[in-house]
This record gives C-alpha cells, sequence and structure tokens, in this order.
C-alpha cells in the first residue's frame, strides 16, 4: 500500500509549481527530516484523506530526493 500512495504522492510533487524551488529545499534538510518536509508540503496527503501519511512521506521523500539525483 505505502508503494502505491507514494507514486501519487511523487505525482503530487511533480504536479507543484514551485516543485523545483522545494526541491532544493527537500535535499537541504537532513535526510531524517525529509518525511517531515514533504508531509508539510501536503504531497503525502491523499485526495479524499484530511492528513498526510508518515510513512508515505518517507517513501516519497526518498523516491523525489532518488530520481533528482
Amino acid at each position: 500500500v505505502v508503494n502505491r500512495l507514494a507514486k501519487i504522492c511523487v505525482a503530487q510533487f511533480k504536479q507543484d509549481p514551485e516543485k523545483e524551488e522545494k526541491l532544493k529545499k527537500l535535499k537541504n534538510e537532513s535526510s531524517w527530516q525529509w518525511g517531515d518536509y514533504v508531509e508539510a508540503q501536503g504531497w503525502a496527503t491523499m485526495p479524499g484523506s484530511d492528513s498526510p501519511n508518515s510513512q508515505v512521506a518517507n517513501e516519497c521523500a526518498a523516491r523525489i530526493v532518488n530520481q533528482a539525483g
């Protein structure tokens, strides 16, 4: 489930009009804070949900950083 939801999270990141600037900020965070940053951006909050999922946020953050190189 986390794997599927992380894909949605990454897609939501890619739709963010400020994604390049936010990616730079994410990379400047300590890796243990990546999930919190992703949650704060709303990317880990799934459609129909009111709150983010921390496991999804952590996996999503790792994918975003790894994809960006």
